[in-house]
């Protein structure tokens, strides 16, 4: 595939505020190398960290994972069982990361799919540092406005306290203590609240949560699951038993799992 990429002078610097961008981490995905190390060196050029780049879904996964980045350029032609689409979808499921959709192809059946996912931009190569800059800085913007708005939206929704949280559900802020959850399971935008005899569906993601609950007594042990260290009944290499269920565990979480459990 070939690809062009127009490098223009430095102006950029004039206008945009080099600390900010340097904070700001991405990861690529884009199975063409060479595509994928001009993109890196625009990125750098413009003053942004590239934190990683992947040519599949699963790998992509994985560094959202361990580098937790701010933005997401995804190609839609990818290697592996997913294309950059179904990636996305997943990425919305589970992430709280916006992404820009990059293709070769404009025709309306790949539009019409990737409108779906709702990406926070969209780029038909070849596309030039300019379009680049001006992609991500409308993603970024328009990301953290839907986060303010969002942000209003649940400022009466699920908030935790020392050794409870209050749910909405039925139209009213239930109590339910913290020691009487057992997991939490993903459910696209949603989680699933289980206790011994009980499951709550609340309008929250597993990240949200995370952020609110302790760290030391509810883990992340995988994108799915966030659950109660105090409930593990047993643990293998790959899952964890808890209330008669088995739960998989992320490969990189079972070291720490381990850890975590003697310090309790």
């Amino acid at each position: 595939m070939n690809q062009t990429f127009y490098i223009s002078s430095h102006f950029l610097y004039d206008t945009f505020n080099e600390t900010t961008l340097d904070k700001i981490k991405i990861l690529l995905v884009e199975d063409e190398l060479v595509i994928a190390e001009d993109l890196k060196d625009i990125l750098e050029e413009l003053g942004y960290e590239v934190c990683g780049i992947a040519i599949s879904a699963r790998e992509a996964l994985a560094l959202i994972e361990e580098q937790s980045p701010d933005l997401a350029l995804l190609d839609i032609q990818i290697k592996g069982g997913k294309d950059g689409i179904e990636l996305a979808a997943e990425i919305n499921e589970h992430y709280h990361l916006p992404f820009i959709m990059l293709t070769s192809y404009s025709d309306m059946q790949t539009l019409n799919r990737a409108k779906a996912v709702h990406p926070y931009g969209y780029l038909v190569k070849p596309f030039n540092e300019k379009d680049i800059l001006a992609s991500i800085e409308m993603a970024l913007a328009n990301f953290a406005k839907d986060q303010v708005k969002k942000s209003n939206e649940d400022k009466s929704e699920d908030f935790v306290l020392n050794d409870s949280m209050f749910i909405r559900t039925n139209g009213m802020l239930v109590k339910l203590k913290l020691n009487e959850i057992i997991y939490f399971e993903a459910d696209a935008n949603y989680s699933q609240v289980y206790t011994k005899d009980k499951k709550f569906v609340i309008r929250t993601i597993l990240k949200e949560l995370e952020g609110k609950l302790e760290s030391n007594r509810f883990a992340r042990v995988h994108k799915s699951f966030l659950i109660n260290l105090e409930e593990i009944e047993s643990i293998q290499s790959d899952s964890v038993h808890i209330a008669g269920r088995e739960i998989p565990i992320s490969r990189n979480q079972y070291s720490w799992l381990l850890n975590q459990i003697k310090l309790l």
